[in-house]
């Protein structure tokens, strides 16, 4: 099980297990981690869980949320990164992971030097006026390995395994209406950053649709989404932001 590991002036003061599908983070004492500082939003930020995945959110906070010493709206969490809200540090450990807890957000940044994370948005680059184009509606993260692809690279099968059909996305109107997407990456983020935002993850059983920001709900068929996660089926018509498209398999 993942967990968050808090630190304040490089001391460990607690852990959070991430055993919701989300966890709120913030000032006022009904979230589920409670900082008390006023540097620290009434609800600051919220960690999302789907599966094994995690995924930060700044909730509009007033002092913003970093990771590995980068402001972000929105991230794609990695084993061993740092999390900054007001002075307290949270250390994301990744199911099993042994990364140590001791690294403060100051070492993370020579670690990881001039790298940057596939999955995040930063907050300088989030877009907020303008219409979703097929460019900023559709961003990939960085593909992660399955759990198969993974036990295949030191346990050799004489059986080959049956390999999950390529999910694709046909846009049906607006400016890039009969375009298609093709979904070869683990995690798909579709939507308008502050307005709304989903992910398609790809797991080894299927694709799964969840939305992890704003109040609007896509709709699936017609029908408003109101389950935490989504299993697409072939044909499947999905509405994101204003854009129609069909969900169908290669």
């Amino acid at each position: 099980m993942s967990k968050l590991v808090c630190t304040l002036d490089d001391r460990v003061i607690n852990e959070y297990p991430l055993t919701k599908e989300r966890i709120s983070i913030g000032r006022r004492q009904n979230n589920d981690i409670v900082i008390d500082n006023l540097a620290v939003s009434g609800l600051h930020a919220a960690i999302v869980t789907i599966g094994k995945d995690s995924f930060l959110e700044d909730a509009n906070s007033t002092n913003g949320t970093f990771v590995n010493l980068k402001p972000v709206r929105k991230h794609v969490l990695v084993d061993g990164d740092v999390i900054e809200i007001g002075r307290h540090q949270f250390k994301y450990v990744r199911g099993n992971s042994q990364v140590s807890v001791s690294k403060s957000a100051t070492q993370v940044k020579e670690q990881h030097g001039k790298e940057e994370h596939a999955g995040s948005t930063p907050l300088e680059k989030s877009p907020h006026t303008q219409p979703p184009s097929l460019k900023s509606l559709i961003q990939m993260s960085r593909p992660m390995k399955s759990e198969e692809e993974s036990l295949s690279e030191t346990t050799p099968s004489p059986i080959e395994a049956v390999s999950l059909p390529i999910g694709k996305l046909r846009i049906l109107n607006g400016s890039n209406g009969g375009k298609t997407l093709t979904l070869n990456k683990t995690l798909t983020t579709l939507g308008k950053p502050g307005t709304q935002v989903i992910v398609i993850t790809k797991r080894t059983n299927g694709y799964f649709l969840s939305q992890v920001e704003g109040h609007e709900h896509p709709s699936i068929n017609g029908n408003p989404l109101h389950t935490l996660s989504y299993g697409l089926k072939n044909n499947d018509l999905l509405e994101i932001s204003g854009i129609q498209m069909e969900f169908t398999f290669a």
